[in-house]
């Protein structure tokens, strides 16, 4: 069994990465849950990843669940029936991974280190963290109820007042 060391960056945040170690036969939702736990995000969103080329190109896609979408001929990849070693295999090699759609966090993922002596531990775990993560919901464009009713009010207050005018 071998271990696979992978270095996690962050779009956006200049110098803020993580390293993750995980074992070549453990899957993809596993990695995905170690991802968001070291970047100090819960697992109420959706995700994927995509396996990539050296320039970062997006290529089959790994989903966190089966949502019935076929692109062309290619082999539906779930999360949790795929393991690291079906999907990446040689150091240097690339997966991108996004998080939360609505949002679109963005990660770059390179295969730093393919261990074959067997290493001690629980994996996957956290063996690096560089720089301190953004908050989970420093992008979040949803309105919440109360900010919703306040736009309401201050529409309603604003046509009443031009109404006023108008007498």
């Amino acid at each position: 069994m071998s271990t696979y060391k992978f270095r996690v960056l962050i779009e956006g945040e200049k110098n803020v990465f993580r390293d993750i170690e995980i074992n070549s036969h453990q899957n993809f939702e596993d990695f995905h849950n170690c991802i968001l736990t070291s970047f100090g995000f819960d697992n109420s969103q959706m995700a994927s990843f995509y396996l990539s080329d050296f320039d970062w190109n997006k290529g089959q896609e790994i989903s966190l669940f089966d949502m019935g979408i076929s692109e062309g001929d290619e082999e539906k990849l779930i999360m949790n029936q795929t393991t690291i070693k079906e999907g990446i295999n040689c150091v240097g090699c690339h997966l991108l991974y996004t998080y939360d759609f609505l949002n679109m966090w963005n990660f770059f993922i390179e295969l730093l280190e393919i261990s074959v002596k067997e290493k001690k531990g629980d994996f996957p775990k956290l063996v690096h963290s560089e720089g301190k993560a953004p908050k989970q919901n420093s992008k979040n464009n949803v309105l919440s109820d109360e900010d919703i009713m306040n736009e309401i009010l201050l529409i309603e207050e604003l046509d009443d007042d031009f109404e006023d005018e108008e007498l």
